[in-house]
């Protein structure tokens, strides 16, 4: 959490949403579920079924078990995230994204995974999106908050999490800032708060000059 946001209240009930499709996922997947049991998505009810379904972000296997190997797209993640998932509609993270033939490619999914959902390295480094889905099948939400299933900050706050890609950058603010290991996030992140007190974080990743300069 940056340091100047408000802590977010630990929840009190579950949240609303679709019925989950799987329910008894951790009889099997035991890992993962433990890695799930430490994030904010599991504090607040989330089950598993509720974002592994069927349709669009996964294929089903014959048994009609989700696809495991078919990472999770961007609109599952819009669905409850709405303004932060308008908000990276807008970014030039979304409008470069390399096209692939993700939902035929089995595969190269998988393979993209290990990459960190990223195609490329250093300057060269592209985000990925499905070629036949629209905007609703990137892959920019996890490239930065894939942490196994803890699906956090963990990633996007780690020291090169901005810097992998941007390395021309990586000596532009070189001193340390308590509570920050990503130094990129003090001056491209802002933290606001809804009129119903929700703590958001902008996905737009302006600078500090773009904002003063903002109507």
């Amino acid at each position: 959490m940056l340091p100047w946001a408000r802590k977010r209240p630990d929840p009190v009930a579950s949240v609303s949403g679709p019925a989950p499709y799987e329910t008894d996922c951790d009889s099997c997947h035991d890992e993962e579920a433990e890695e799930y049991a430490e994030s904010l998505h599991a504090a607040k009810g989330i089950r598993c079924g509720q974002c592994h379904t069927p349709g669009l972000d996964l294929d089903l296997e014959e048994d009609g078990h989700p696809d495991p190997a078919h990472p999770m797209a961007d609109g599952k993640c819009g669905g409850c995230h709405q303004p932060q998932y308008q908000q990276t509609l807008a970014t030039t993270h979304y409008s470069g994204r390399s096209l692939e033939p993700l939902a035929a490619d089995e595969d190269r999914r998988l393979e993209l995974r290990e990459q960190g959902f990223l195609v490329g390295r250093g300057e060269a480094a592209l985000f990925v999106g499905d070629e036949v889905a629209g905007e609703l099948g990137g892959r920019l939400c996890v490239a930065c908050h894939f942490d196994e299933h803890r699906l956090g900050r963990n990633a996007v706050v780690a020291a090169d999490a901005c810097t992998g890609c941007h390395v021309k950058y990586v000596e532009h603010y070189p001193t340390a800032i308590p509570g920050f290991e990503n130094l990129c996030i003090g001056c491209h992140v802002r933290v606001g708060v809804t009129i119903a007190g929700q703590v958001v974080n902008t996905h737009l990743f302006p600078s500090l000059e773009e904002e003063e300069d903002a109507p």
